[in-house]
């Protein structure tokens, strides 16, 4: 997608969405200070003894960095899981212990087991420990090696400690991850180079070890793999884990004199005019640079400032605009100075000038048109820190030029009465008319309410009618578990959507700073969890489904593989068939159930059926490339028919025969389908679009020659009964959220920010509102007796709004409370809105419930598992 590249350009990685279970290997990008948050013991052990026979390690735990972990030693069978016999992780890890070398241990009980992260000379690998209830002791595995764990630190065992004590002490933060990296592992214990004299942050990184055994040629130096831990060169922080970098010394000559460089190149004549005239625009080129590169530092370190209104973006623009504001009273003064001393200053701009600035204003027009081209031509970008500050300098230089252009044409009214030219004229300068400019745009930004995308955060009051709901109440219910009775919170972030029966709810989760996922139930009051599943898991994006008693759910992220579909008690969490259902793919949509079956989606695996109660497999509809289906969304059962969608290889929609798996007609959607499709009467909805839930557009290897090109999106009608196409809504961007409606209206979530209203009849727009930058979650709408009352959205920024559903005006909107967007661009709330009604004496109530993470402002590493509940109501006092 051309934004994502756009935002590379400025140097912001993004981070990526897709993160593996504890038993796979992680290939998240993973931040250290996440794992530095997360973690509830760190501790550096030396390795007692390596037998690659067993094959077994032991290792002794000697300095301990954060908490009290219940063990001193720790026996690892060495073996490994399915994936560390497929890439020969126990040789490779092996290989790189010894008892010189010391090893830094991340580790967190959850579920009862211990899931760690080891880190030795710039290697990393899991282990996991199960505690034994009989014998008081803890049988430790070792999983296999984590290559791509590489990103988040590839130094020594030195430098990783004295990051590590710097972090906790909060004396320096760690170094961002680096997507560039390459995966692979540190040298081996044996291993040594000649020649090479480099800095610390080069030792450990030079021996790349690809997933299936193979070896890149090392470095061409001398590596030391047993550096004392009283040797630490001090580390400076990085942006990218490998070399400090001198960045806000950068940014100053990057602005200053990047735009300057760029004009002399492109437009020699226009550069020497404007050196020529430079003396009178002093305080312009003064004020624009300094904001200029106070914006972009701005942006670089908005997410590391305090959550105060000091350094919030409405804050920055009151400082930029008294900036802006001093440059034009210097400016005034400089100008009555210099006409005191050349009254020539005065004269009607020639027509050098005036070409000089048209040039100028030219080239902030074309770069403006050149990030809106990067942006997909979102223009709004061009107002977005830090783009808006060029974006003003852009304007002013424009005003300047039509006061010119004006002063130019109307010259005749600075002669004389007898047509002659006078010495002195009374005039404004066009440094002053461009620096005016920037005030008045600062000025006119702050009145609007600033720009944090298309709505602004926080609690507002749209054109709501009178009937509509009334905001109670707004808070986050973080969840918690208890550990010999203390409260530890959980270091995750909620990916399904809230299931709601009762006092409990219950959702599926991404663990933050450490692999793998969780299912749970949490008790709405407190946070409480009242049960969390033990079985390891992958990160669980699939909103459970539950009936007669049980509750069925599945595993993995489009990435993830051999991933499987569970059966729990809901009362219990306790496992209620024999064993679980296996998948080569992933099961990432909601199981539908429908008269004693289960139907779920099972990515490469098609669709499969299976009996509520035993989870033998009853049918199967193939999926694969050779078949040319893949299922993720979540299916959707009418009647004797399962409707399912394709997002790889090709792009239809399929109804199957709900007994026997039978396909009945097939149709193409033209795009793909990865949200779950809407049956309302007689017609089946699809929303369809490029890309994926993250990306516009995206190329996926498995499908060889990328089939997206240009970002778009659509809401496809299908008669249910022929697969015939209805009718089509054509939008800009995807809808890979589930759809919903009422009696009138389909409600579509779309990545352009709207929240659509089609009149489900003839496909017509009712209505659309922006609520936000992006939408990846599925809008949710309330009715009563049958009429709609509200429908519910959330962006992937944390704004959740209430609309009117017959006007699409907004009702109320709330940002998240204690959600924190980090503004990449595959991040964000991915949880829709469960809404619960209840009657009242005098109208209803209801409870909106939207699973996400706090996220701590003065920390953000530290987040936490949350459900964000509202309440509002109709009627009442």
């Amino acid at each position: 997608m051309r934004l994502r590249f756009f935002r590379t350009l400025l140097l912001l990685p993004a981070l990526l969405l897709t993160a593996t279970q504890a038993s796979a290997v992680i290939k998240k990008l993973t931040h250290l200070d996440e794992v530095l948050e997360s973690q509830k013991f760190i501790f550096v052990a030396s390795v007692e003894k390596v037998d690659p026979d067993k094959p077994s390690a032991t290792f002794k735990v000697e300095k301990k960095l954060k908490g009290e972990p219940p063990f001193e030693r720790i026996p690892v069978n060495m073996t490994g899981d399915d994936d560390a016999k497929k890439a020969g992780d126990t040789k490779t890890i092996l290989e790189r212990l010894d008892p010189s070398r010391k090893v830094v241990i991340f580790a967190i009980k959850q579920n009862g087991l211990y899931e760690a992260m080891a880190f030795v000379e710039g290697s990393w690998f899991s282990l996991q420990g199960t505690p034994d209830p009989e014998t008081k002791t803890i049988r430790w595995a070792f999983l296999h090696g984590e290559p791509f764990l590489r990103r988040t630190f590839k130094g020594t065992t030195a430098e990783m400690v004295k990051v590590i004590e710097d972090g906790l002490a909060k004396k320096a933060k760690p170094p961002m991850a680096d997507e560039n990296e390459k995966p692979g592992f540190g040298p081996p214990s044996s291993k040594k180079c000649d020649g090479f004299e480099g800095d610390a942050s080069d030792r450990g990184g030079d021996t790349e070890t690809r997933r299936g055994g193979e070896e890149d040629k090392a470095c061409d130096g001398v590596f030391s793999p047993c550096l004392p831990l009283s040797v630490s060169p001090p580390l400076e922080p990085t942006r990218n884990g490998n070399d400090p970098v001198a960045l806000l010394g950068v940014i100053p000559s990057v602005v200053l004199l990047g735009p300057l460089a760029i004009i002399a190149a492109l437009f020699p004549g226009v550069f020497a005019r404007m050196a020529i005239g430079m003396k009178r625009w002093r305080a312009f080129l003064v004020v624009a640079s300094i904001n200029s590169t106070l914006a972009l530092v701005y942006w670089l370190v908005q997410e590391y400032l305090p959550a105060r209104w000091a350094f919030g973006l409405k804050a920055f623009t009151i400082y930029l605009t008294v900036i802006a504001a001093i440059g034009l009273l210097w400016s005034g003064r400089r100008y009555r100075r210099m006409v005191a001393e050349d009254a020539s200053l005065t004269n009607v701009p020639g027509k050098t000038e005036i070409w000089s600035l048209a040039g100028l204003s030219a080239f902030a027009g074309l770069s403006a048109l050149f990030v809106a081209w990067f942006a997909d031509w979102q223009w709004r970008t061009n107002l977005e820190p830090p783009l808006r500050e060029f974006t003003f300098i852009g304007i002013a230089m424009l005003v300047a030029t039509l006061y010119a252009g004006y002063r130019y044409l109307t010259r005749s009214a600075d002669l004389a009465p007898d047509g002659t030219p006078v010495d002195r004229r009374l005039s404004l300068s066009g440094e002053s008319v461009g620096l005016a400019t920037l005030v008045l745009c600062g000025f006119t930004f702050l009145v609007a309410g600033g720009s944090q995308g298309p709505v602004a955060v926080g609690t507002e009051t749209g054109d709501a009618d009178a009937i509509g709901p009334r905001l109670v109440s707004a808070h986050a219910v973080e969840a918690y578990e208890l550990d010999e009775g203390q409260k530890e919170p959980i270091r995750a972030e909620v990916l399904s959507g809230v299931v709601v029966t009762g006092d409990r709810l219950y959702f599926g989760m991404r663990n933050v700073g450490f692999p793998g996922g969780r299912l749970a139930c949490m008790n709405p009051e407190t946070g409480e969890l009242i049960w969390a599943f033990r079985e390891k898991l992958k990160p669980v994006f699939c909103t459970p489904t539950i009936a007669d008693g049980k509750l069925f759910c599945g595993e993995g992220l489009h990435e993830d593989t051999d991933c499987r579909l569970f059966c729990v008690n809901v009362a219990d969490g306790k496992p209620a068939w024999g064993e679980p259902i296996k998948t080569v793919s992933h099961t990432e949509g909601a199981p539908a159930v429908a008269g004693g079956k289960l139907f779920f989606p099972a990515g490469d695996d098609g669709v499969i059926a299976a009996d509520t109660k035993t989870g033998n497999r009853l049918w199967q509809f193939k999926g694969g490339k050779d078949v040319g289906i893949h299922v993720d969304a979540a299916p959707a059962v009418s009647g004797n028919r399962v409707f399912i969608g394709s997002g790889l290889y090709s792009f239809v929609a399929v109804a199957l025969d709900t007994e026997t798996g039978k396909e009945l007609w097939r149709t193409d959607l033209k795009l793909r389908s990865f949200g779950a499709p809407f049956v309302l009467g007689k017609s089946v909805f699809y929303g369809v679009g490029t890309g994926n839930m993250v990306a516009d557009v995206h190329h996926y290897p498995e499908e060889g020659e990328s089939k997206d090109k240009d970002a778009a999106g659509a809401v496809v009608c299908l008669d249910a009964d022929t697969g015939k196409e209805t009718w089509r809504f054509d939008m800009p961007r995807s809808v890979h959220t589930a759809l919903t409606g009422d009696a009138f209206s389909v409600y579509a979530a779309s990545r352009d920010g709207q929240v659509y209203a089609i009149e489900r009849k003839t496909g017509k727009l009712r209505w659309k509102t922006g609520i936000g930058g992006a939408i990846m979650a599925p809008p949710a709408v309330a009715t009563t007796g049958g009429m709609p009352v509200a429908v519910y959205a959330v962006s992937r920024e944390g704004n959740a709004v209430c609309l009117n559903p017959h006007t699409g005006k907004v009702v109320w909107q709330k940002q998240l409370p204690g959600y924190r967007w980090d503004g990449k661009e595959e991040s964000g709330i991915l949880s829709g809105p469960t809404v619960v009604t209840t009657p009242t004496p005098t109208g209803s109530k209801r409870s909106i419930f939207i699973g996400g993470m706090t996220v701590d402002p003065d920390n953000p590493a530290k987040k936490v598992a949350a459900v964000f509940r509202f309440e509002d109501e109709i009627g009442g006092d």
